[in-house]
């Protein structure tokens, strides 16, 4: 990827960081790069002030404009787990069974170990083309379109609710064995993480409705696990997650939406790490793309796609139906 091709990011300070020094702006604002890396790009003139250069110990004004432009190659990006799987191909998309710890697309500290890089790594003179999104830590099925055209098809079916998906998540608590949950999706008041949903009954006026079914699997008594199908209504960020922790059950090793929210800073200031991983009760979050239903836009066939649950959770309750698994 050339240096001409990767997109500038511009921030402008907000009233709360006056007087902060620019790599504490940075460091606080966007920890997918560590504070080394700031350093780093500072020095290489990757950011700038104003449209001017910059140093790490600059003390910014509420205002100014931070752009950012990326430096190929300039940082370590994460290892991720290559091991995905083609289901199925037909004439005018890819289903893939995606593995846990690969993103789809370019995003934070991963610029080029995404999954659509490795697609077309593996595929010379190929193109694809993501159809819609899951998490780096979801494991499971998702689309890729082999043309422009065929991408907005599938998409067009999304938008309408004509592809129906399932996925299976593991979560803290005995699940009721039915629930249909109808509120709202957007930003929790109560949290200091910008990113993080809160799901609630009654809306705040800035958020989205959202609906989601659940059906309990099974349940393991023993670890006060319960593995859970989902099917959702609507397409909001983080529904399930979000709205699973407002209902009572946090998904098992979501850093997130988990136990604790703590938890989710101590990964962007630590890493991973064993206790961490013990205390969330797993390396990941525990949610997995099951299934896809859809009739083919440009044939008419029908599809039904079933993408096992994924080996790494496998072992983490017992008594797992087969359909499941295999």
């Amino acid at each position: 990827m050339s240096e001409a091709n990767l997109k500038n990011y511009k921030s402008f300070v907000p009233s709360d960081f006056h007087s902060y020094l620019l790599i504490e702006y940075l460091s606080k604002r966007f920890p997918y790069h560590s504070g080394e890396d700031w350093i780093f790009l500072i020095e290489n003139h990757n950011v700038l002030i104003n449209n001017g250069f910059a140093f790490p110990e600059l003390i910014l004004k509420t205002g100014d404009e931070i752009s950012y432009t990326p430096k190929p190659n300039a940082i370590r990006e994460p290892e991720i787990n290559r091991d995905y799987k083609i289901l199925l191909e037909e004439e005018g998309f890819l289903v893939i069974d995606k593995p846990p710890n690969i993103p789809v697309h370019p995003a934070g500290r991963y610029r080029t170990n995404t999954l659509l890089n490795l697609l077309e790594g593996d595929r010379k003179n190929e193109k694809f083309y993501p159809v819609h999104r899951l998490d780096r830590e979801t494991s499971g099925m998702i689309l890729f379109a082999k043309t422009v055209e065929y991408r907005l098809l599938l998409q067009k079916l999304f938008e309408d609710r004509k592809i129906r998906k399932e996925y299976l998540t593991l979560v803290y608590g005995r699940f009721p064995d039915h629930l249909v949950s109808e509120g709202y999706l957007g930003k929790d008041p109560n949290s200091s993480i910008r990113k993080k949903q809160s799901f609630r009954k009654e809306s705040l006026g800035d958020d989205k409705y959202s609906s989601t079914e659940f059906s309990l699997v099974s349940y393991d008594k023993d670890k006060n696990i319960s593995l859970v199908i989902v099917k959702p209504h609507t397409g909001r960020i983080h529904q399930i997650r979000a709205t699973l922790l407002s209902e009572g059950f946090p998904v098992v090793g979501d850093k997130l939406y988990g136990k604790r929210e703590g938890a989710f800073l101590d990964f962007i200031n630590g890493g991973e790490s064993d206790l961490l991983n013990e205390e969330l009760g797993h390396n990941r979050q525990c949610l997995h793309a099951y299934s896809l239903s859809f009739n083919d836009p440009a044939t008419g066939k029908e599809n039904n796609f079933l993408c096992p649950l994924s080996s790494d959770l496998c072992h983490l309750i017992a008594n797992i139906p087969s359909e499941y698994v295999t």
